[in-house]
């Protein structure tokens, strides 16, 4: 019998199919290769325990499969487990390996973690992770017995009324928890990416806080003042409403004279400036007349009578004056000069209206020309009646000023001599000769005025 073309083409197809499947059982699903150790590398690790640890057990690293535990076997007092791990995903030679449990009753598994910032080589064959770097979870029935006891240790009435204490605290706070469970997943996830950082904040903590605790006195100090502070601020609460209460108004206030000051502030600050590098500038006399008006003021109070306040003695005595000074004073008839004894009208005084003989003349000693000078930057001990003839070195006191007399003035042709009071209205007669200074002829003259 014959076999049709379409059937040998749908043998030939079913074998093919046939072969790939067997294909991929063998290679993918059994992986055989990896069985006969193919693309395979084994690692050993030592153990103090199995810690439940079995074969085929799942060996992870970073929370990745990357091979099992082919073998648990029991050597010189410890335990050897020997790993079969992926070649592509070696971990690094550094890592410590630990047991954990995926659940409390679940299987128990070996998870490699490799050092914080390790870029060294990775596991090859036949290396061995020693003790000092393997870790296994405590027995569970110990854990199972420590509870046990903790419980048992506990009053069973006392138990009771803790657990319907924490049923009462947890109830209907469900959705609470939830976000509670969440926002701590969210808290690990951003403690592990800032984990780098969290680790330098730990290490920088001491060397923070050693300075805390050696300035502890003073922090206590300063904690008590502030409870002081608060103290005070608490006592006197009525009043500090009060002032918050009248603040907005007082401000205001304040505002509008502002306002009103704001023209005339620059003026009076510039004003301010000015008498403040005068007051500098002449110190010393400003000074001499704080000292000497108390002074007089105290003498003042001396010889006033007690019973007779506001009353002030003084004598008036005849003495004979020696001659008096004419030079630098206005002629008479000009403007200024001298007038007659029926003027009684006020008319100013001329500028420099003063003595001006030398300093050393005796005539006339308390005259203006002898005033001490005290214009910033006059020579030292310099004595002038302005401060145009304080300033500079080329003025000197020496050299008397001397009145220029216009032809048709009264004095032309007489001498130039005439009494300073005549510039106050009183008459113009010269003062006596020393030799003229005589009793008779006082009281002639007296008689004859």
């Amino acid at each position: 019998m014959l076999i049709s073309r379409f059937v040998k083409v749908q043998l030939v197809v079913f074998t093919v199919l046939t072969l790939v499947a067997a294909i991929l059982i063998v290679f993918v699903y059994v992986q055989v290769p990896s069985l006969i150790g193919f693309g395979r590398t084994s690692a050993s690790v030592q153990l103090p325990a199995a810690g439940g640890l079995y074969p085929s057990a799942n060996v992870t690293y970073r929370g990745v499969t990357i091979g099992e535990v082919t073998d648990v076997r029991l050597s010189d007092g410890h335990v050897v487990a020997t790993m079969s791990l992926d070649d592509d995903r070696l971990p690094s030679a550094a890592s410590s390996a630990e047991v954990h449990s995926v659940s409390a009753i679940g299987e128990q598994y070996l998870d490699l973690i490799p050092p914080p910032g390790d870029t060294g080589p990775v596991l090859a064959e036949g290396d061995v992770i020693p003790l000092s770097r393997t870790a296994i979870p405590p027995p569970t029935a110990d854990v199972l017995q420590s509870a046990d006891t903790l419980l048992a240790s506990v009053p069973r009435e006392e138990l009771q009324s803790t657990l319907d204490e924490f049923a009462a605290a947890f109830d209907g706070i469900g959705p609470d928890l939830g976000r509670l469970v969440d926002n701590t997943k969210t808290l690990v996830r951003t403690a592990s990416e800032n984990y780098d950082a969290t680790e330098r904040l730990l290490q920088d903590f001491q060397p923070f806080a050693d300075p805390q605790l050696v300035s502890s006195d003073a922090i206590r100090g300063w904690s008590a003042d502030l409870a002081g502070f608060s103290q005070a601020l608490r006592d006197n609460d009525p009043a500090l409403r009060g002032v918050l209460a009248e603040g907005s108004a007082a401000a205001g206030k304040a505002t509008d004279l502002l306002k009103d000051l704001s023209r005339t502030t620059p003026t009076l600050l510039s004003t301010t400036g000015v008498l403040t590098r005068l007051a500098e500038a002449y110190h010393a006399p400003i000074e001499q007349v704080l000292v000497v008006y108390p002074m007089w003021a105290v003498v003042n109070q001396m010889i006033v009578p007690k019973d007779q306040p506001g009353a002030l003695r003084f004598n008036l005595e005849t003495n004979v004056n020696p001659p008096s000074c004419v030079e630098g004073w206005t002629s008479p008839g000009q403007p200024g000069g001298p007038r007659n004894s029926s003027e009684l009208g006020d008319l100013p005084l001329p500028q420099n209206s003063y003595c001006k003989l030398p300093q050393g003349d005796p005539t006339l000693a308390r005259s203006a020309r002898n005033l001490p000078c005290f214009e910033p930057g006059s020579p030292p001990g310099r004595r002038a009646a302005t401060i145009f003839q304080c300033r500079g070195s080329g003025f000197s006191t020496e050299e008397a000023g001397r009145l220029t007399i216009a032809p048709d003035s009264p004095l032309n042709g007489r001498p130039a001599f005439f009494e300073p009071l005549a510039a106050l209205g009183a008459n113009s007669t010269p003062a006596p000769k020393p030799e003229e200074m005589t009793w008779p002829s006082l009281l002639l003259t007296g008689a004859g005025a």
